[in-house]
């Protein structure tokens, strides 16, 4: 999701929970589904992701946005310490448009965080 979309869009969302990752090892670990989901895009078994991660080019964080916009279920916004999407969030915040159980301007600056939540299913009246 943009950054910018978020705060226009804050209520087409529900059952917000904020994840805490400090690692590679950390979002595996999160759900089992995202190490079925590496391992067959990327063709590497998650046991030998550490030995070859060399061989793949994309960051971390690259890697975590792939694999979880294929989990069909949820919606994920990914953030780190004060980039853009922190910074909406801040601004979200302080808008009091949304409270996310715990200060948001206060995370860790080596973490990753996702916010994971449902989309609200809009009903659309048939004409």
């Amino acid at each position: 999701m943009l950054v910018n979309d978020f705060k226009n869009k804050v209520n087409e969302y529900k059952n917000f929970e904020v994840w805490e990752v400090s690692g590679m090892n950390d979002f595996f670990k999160g759900n089992t589904i995202l190490k079925t989901i590496f391992e067959t895009d990327y063709k590497i078994k998650l046991s030998d992701f550490f030995s070859k991660r060399h061989e793949i080019q994309e960051t971390d964080l690259a890697i975590m946005h792939k694999l979880l916009d294929q989990v069909g279920d949820k919606h994920f916004y990914i953030f780190t310490l004060l980039d853009p999407n922190h910074l909406e969030l801040i601004q979200i915040q302080d808008m009091k448009l949304m409270d996310f159980g715990m200060d948001i301007a206060e995370i860790k600056n080596n973490c990753v965080y996702i916010m994971i939540m449902d989309k609200v299913k809009s009903e659309t009246p048939f004409f």
